[in-house]
């Protein structure tokens, strides 16, 4: 049950969010501190920390949304995600997982089924992330897109039913057209708002262009995850990005997401909903209900 609980009335369902365990689970980024990562945020390495469902309702001032969270690069994936459905047994959060896979792996017909019998896991990924600067390489290999073990690999998420959230760079948007289109009855969530490199003015329009080439396929969503991280925490960084991505999707297919606790370095769950309510302020309440909380439920099958 979706509880009301916002000034605005609004039903709010977070759409990512990370939770870590570094008692339980070992986590290669943290211990390899790769330069990627600083790159992104000098401080990232400030949430190399135990981050469980109390921390993450805490930031979010306690109120009894629904929640999404994702896997935070976990040496052991299902282990993750084992864990990730004891936390929402124990306490009711999060609502579902996203949870991380190896499509190119042998172990991959392995690792699916044991996702099959955890009912938190909705949705799987893998970072894909590659740019020509290497301080911007977030995936391990640029090929994946064009090589058939990986293909195979998604064949076997599909028949599995489950969603995939795609993590690409703008720029690697139009090589994921092919494969957005051989798999119609899979639904994919855009994730951090196809992220631009280029956030120049010559920039923003090749990504619009970019978002506008990909929202044709109607079982793409978008998820606007990593607002401050990637253009910056004030309501005049992110307003032209967020108002033209919701423009192409539209708000019914696009999702609202704190990225906590990676987001929480710049800012808070109020000051990120405040930002969103200013620069959405001429939706009607059906849409701003719809970006806020209905496009998640839909999604992720939330309830």
């Amino acid at each position: 049950m979706i509880v009301r609980d916002d000034p605005e009335g609004l039903d709010l369902v977070d759409a990512h969010h990370h939770l870590l365990d570094l008692a339980q689970l070992e986590y290669p980024w943290i211990q390899r501190h790769p330069p990627a990562l600083t790159a992104l945020l000098a401080d990232y390495f400030n949430i190399a920390h135990d981050y469980g469902v109390r921390d993450y309702r805490s930031e979010v001032l306690g109120r009894p949304i629904l929640s999404v969270a994702c896997e935070f690069g976990a040496a052991d994936s299902v282990a993750e995600a084992a864990w990730v459905q004891e936390c929402a047994e124990d306490s009711g959060f999060p609502s579902a997982f996203v949870a991380g896979v190896d499509l190119t792996s042998p172990s991959l017909p392995d690792t699916l089924a044991r996702y099959r019998d955890l009912p938190i896991v909705r949705a799987v990924r893998q970072p894909l992330y590659w740019a020509d600067d290497p301080l911007c390489r977030l995936g391990a290999r640029p090929d994946y897109l064009t090589d058939p073990v990986w293909w195979r690999g998604f064949e076997r998420v599909a028949e599995e039913g489950l969603v995939w959230d795609l993590l690409v760079y703008d720029e690697q948007l139009p090589a994921t057209q092919k494969l957005i289109r051989s798999f119609p009855g899979t639904r994919i969530v855009l994730e951090a708002a196809g992220w631009p490199l280029d956030r120049s003015s010559e920039g923003f329009v090749r990504w619009a262009d970019r978002l506008r080439a990909v929202s044709q396929f109607p079982n793409v969503t978008l998820k606007l995850q990593g607002l401050a991280l990637i253009f910056g925490p004030s309501v005049e960084a992110i307003r032209p990005w967020v108002k033209t991505a919701v423009e192409i999707f539209g708000p019914r297919r696009c999702m609202f997401a704190t990225h906590f606790p990676v987001d929480r370095l710049l800012w808070s769950f109020e000051d990120l909903v405040e930002a969103l309510l200013t620069i959405l302020d001429d939706m009607s309440p059906q849409d701003r209900q719809a970006f806020f909380a209905g496009c998640a439920c839909q999604e992720y099958g939330l309830s």
